[in-house]
């Protein structure tokens, strides 16, 4: 019977095209394996080193994929070292967690040697930041705190995380669960055995560095159309909006200092600050694609008043603040894309924050206690 199917032209060409296609995905779970340990029988893609659960996306301990890799207790760093004597958590969105820096050139991670080469030789960064994740997360900077002790946060929000947003996260007092000193099994355990294809995943890789920015921003400008066909689009993110975003942020600076940890403000940079030249507006449309409920001008209005707000608090409330939106070069020297860092643009960031907190930590400010008690899962 399979011999008289293969008889036919059509037939045997598809069984041909199949067999390949077979062939090529099994190269491809096969290199996985052997340059990154992966198992062949489970999804292996970023989402691989991601829990989610009803209490918000995590860290998956121990996961790796390419050049991202995660530590015993879900956070993109090497593990915690008991003998460091400064301790600064990083907390923010993917720009922080890094996205197109090489392995270790992600700026928490460049954060940490470039203190070290200032004398400070037992200083720690450890970076907690999850993608897409809004500042107003207390709860899992609380249980980051609580397991890691450190003396410093250093909070860079992304004021487009708020756009749509409804209410506020934070809320200060005590934890709305129970805090897990160590990760919880369902973070530990293993992605389940599920049907999925990387060759498309590595075919996708191949080919998006190929394409080019006119061609991708053409038909990203197409879905933009689309969207405002049928949708009411913003000239300006509404003031209640830009209010959450303030007010979480300034909510989980307090929880930070209520745990004993004292906060660092930073605004956010992007690729449209100082420099900016209005022939990278390929690049704007292409940031709007992502939020096509707010035209381009309103992007960067957001921004410059998120900048400004973040100034107004730090000066209320006596904070420290590094004015990265007003002092980080736009261009694509230091962006990769609108508001992801470069290797290079990671350096700079790091230098401007070590030079606000190098000194600070320098005038001898001791080692906080934590004076807020938090309820612990056993």
């Amino acid at each position: 019977m399979m011999t008289t199917l293969l008889k036919h032209r059509p037939v045997r060409w598809t069984a041909y095209a199949l067999l390949a296609l077979l062939t090529l995905e099994c190269c491809a779970r096969l290199e996985d394996k052997l340059r990154q340990q992966a198992p062949m029988n489970r999804p292996h893609s970023i989402d691989s080193v991601f829990h989610d659960s009803p209490e918000g996306r995590q860290g998956r301990p121990g996961a790796r994929f390419a050049k991202w890799s995660m530590n015993s207790l879900g956070y993109r760093s090497p593990e915690p070292r008991p003998d460091s004597s400064v301790r600064i958590l990083t907390f923010g969105a993917s720009e922080t967690f890094g996205l197109y820096e090489s392995a270790g050139n992600e700026y928490p991670r460049q954060l940490e040697r470039e203190l070290q080469r200032r004398g400070l030789s037992n200083a720690e960064v450890i970076n907690i930041a999850l993608p897409g994740i809004r500042i107003g997360h207390a709860d899992y900077l609380r249980e980051a705190i609580a397991r890691l002790q450190p003396q410093w946060v250093l909070l860079y929000p992304s004021p487009a995380n708020y756009i749509g947003a409804e209410n506020t996260l934070c809320r200060e007092g005590g934890s709305t669960r129970a805090v897990r000193m160590t990760p919880s099994p369902e973070q530990m355990a293993p992605l389940p055995p599920k049907l999925h294809l990387r060759l498309a995943g590595k075919l996708t890789d191949i080919a998006k560095p190929l394409m080019p920015l006119q061609m991708t921003v053409a038909l990203k400008q197409l879905s933009i159309q689309r969207f405002e066909a049928r949708g009411e689009v913003m000239d300006r993110l509404p003031d209640a909006q830009l209010d959450r975003f303030l007010s979480d942020l300034s909510c989980t600076a307090r929880v930070a200092e209520s745990m004993g940890a004292r906060p660092l403000l930073v605004t956010h940079a992007t690729r449209f600050g100082p420099g900016f030249e209005r022939g990278d507006g390929l690049m704007l449309t292409n940031w709007r694609s992502f939020y096509p409920e707010l035209r381009e001008e309103g992007l960067l209005d957001m921004e410059r008043r998120a900048a400004e707000g973040m100034r107004a608090l730090a000066q209320a409330r006596q904070l420290p603040l590094v004015d990265a939106s007003a002092k980080m070069p736009g261009g694509a020297e230091n962006f990769a894309d609108f508001v992801h860092f470069t290797d290079a643009g990671a350096q700079r960031m790091a230098t401007l924050v070590a030079d606000t907190l190098a000194d600070t930590i320098r005038r001898g400010l001791e080692r906080p206690k934590v004076v807020a008690s938090v309820t612990v899962a056993p």
